[in-house]
């Protein structure tokens, strides 16, 4: 969930193509907005709003999509931290005793069972506050880098490509090998800012991400976001609530790059006529965060463990005790 809004930039920009007679370097220097991207339902437009407003309608949308998917996410952090406590015990009962054989794991959806049983409906949701309190930062800091690193690294990006391509000739039209280039420069551009904007989000969201797990997987009663981030300060110093900063980057860098590029081509698979409906755009979000979630998420159990290394969970479910001999 906190890797899914740096998928949705770092790959339109592609589809800009100046008019014939711009120069690559008028090309390149170009916004990130363009006519050719005012169709697209989460690319900024500057004839539908501020980029303040597109910065905070993100910074909300993500906190709805991780609000909803809360629960979710936190039997993920269950199975991922504490797998020996999501197991049923298979017992055999012989000669008047009972003897544990074997621990069958649980499915997600007995995970949430149990904590909904067990804690009540809400106990699914505990640690969500700290969505909010660091979502909106997070997502400002994020979208603000990306727009505004974008057009810079562009303009660095075209004297390199320029010399690779032999000044832009390319053997085609006076034009042609212009485009390509501001194409190029733009793509490029494009993932650098999506990086830029991945580690300062990141370096936002990891301490929260930590006071949510760790509340998460607390047996008690939630002491809130202020307290748990006390205790970790006072118990393990400063340095926990970053501990996990480099693996997260190592997952979410590849993430943004795996999501942004499947989900893009899926949009083409979906919609061949350049126009995707409503259903393409989920059809196609949804394959490429399978994928994209799928392929970094041993990075994601190495993030979790990390974070909540020093915490010990209760089981969900009890062993049975032994009965003693009649």
């Amino acid at each position: 969930a906190d890797r899914a809004e740096a998928s949705g930039h770092g790959r339109r920009d592609t589809h800009m193509e100046p008019p014939a007679s711009s120069s690559a370097s008028d090309a390149a220097s170009t916004s990130a907005w363009s006519p050719e991207a005012a169709d697209e339902i989460d690319e900024w437009n500057p004839d539908r709003g501020s980029f303040a407003q597109h910065a905070l309608a993100g910074s909300f949308a993500g906190f709805a999509e991780h609000s909803v998917m809360f629960p979710v996410d936190t039997v993920k952090t269950m199975m991922q931290a504490r797998p020996q406590h999501c197991t049923l015990p298979l017992a055999a009962h012989r000669g008047g005793q009972t003897a544990v054989l074997a621990a069958a794991p649980l499915t997600p959806i007995d995970v949430a069972a149990r904590l909904w049983r067990n804690h009540g409906g809400m106990r699914l949701w505990r640690g969500v506050q700290t969505m909010f309190i660091g979502c909106i930062p997070a997502h400002g800091a994020y979208f603000t880098i990306y727009e505004g690193a974008k057009p810079h690294l562009a303009r660095l990006a075209l004297p390199f490509l320029s010399a690779r391509r032999g000044g832009g000739a390319g053997g085609g039209p006076a034009g042609s090998g212009a485009s390509a280039t501001a194409e190029s420069a733009q793509a490029l551009a494009a993932g650098g800012a999506v990086a830029l904007g991945t580690i300062a989000h990141d370096l936002i969201m990891t301490p929260m991400d930590v006071c949510k797990q760790r509340m998460q997987l607390s047996a008690g009663g939630s002491p809130g976001v202020y307290a748990c981030a006390c205790t970790i300060l006072q118990q393990e110093g400063a340095r926990a609530f970053w501990l996990s900063y480099p693996t997260t980057l190592l997952m979410n860098l590849p993430y943004a790059l795996l999501m942004g590029s499947a989900n893009e081509r899926l949009r083409q698979l979906f919609a061949p006529d350049g126009d995707p409906s409503m259903g393409a755009y989920f059809a196609a979000g949804a394959g490429a965060g399978a994928l994209a979630g799928g392929l970094t998420n041993p990075l994601d159990v190495v993030k979790t463990r990390l974070q909540t290394q020093h915490l010990v969970a209760a089981p969900l479910v009890a062993a049975p005790p032994p009965v003693a001999n009649a």
